[in-house]
């Protein structure tokens, strides 16, 4: 699935998403990802090939709302700033989540490797912990 749908996040649907927490923190970042190398030890640029749990994670992304249209690479520098300064995820609006997991998935598809420096770097999952927050404030 490449294109965002129309769906608006319930909390349900942010549960969904976030519930991958777990498996993705399990993977570990030496595990997330694998490089792939030419017969010659070579690594091939522009080729990653991700653990099957991180292609679950995008699809549910774009299933349940939380790959959206806007300008995200306008936007760019706000998801730089969270990314600097984790602790600002921890009063993140949900608007803002779905903006940063947006912008993540889609840079994926232009650069190789976007995607395993976010989780690797905790970023991800910082998200993925503030939406179960957002939902459980939600629902309670």
């Amino acid at each position: 699935m490449t294109k965002p749908t129309k769906v608006r996040p319930t909390v349900e649907r942010i549960k969904t998403v976030a519930n991958f927490l777990p498996d993705l923190e399990a993977i570990g970042p030496g595990h997330l990802a694998r490089t792939i190398r030419t017969p010659e030890g070579d690594i091939v640029l522009g080729c990653v090939e991700y653990h099957p749990a991180v292609h679950k994670f995008e699809k549910a992304c774009y299933e349940n709302g939380f790959i959206q249209t806007f300008d995200w690479s306008a936007w760019a520098p706000t998801a730089r700033r969270f990314m600097r300064n984790p602790e600002l995820i921890a009063s993140a609006r949900l608007s803002t989540c779905i903006k940063l997991i947006t912008a993540h998935i889609r840079c994926e598809r232009l650069c190789d490797g976007h995607l395993q420096e976010v989780f690797s770097s905790g970023h991800i999952s910082a998200i993925l912990r503030r939406l179960l927050q957002l939902a459980e404030r939600s629902s309670g």
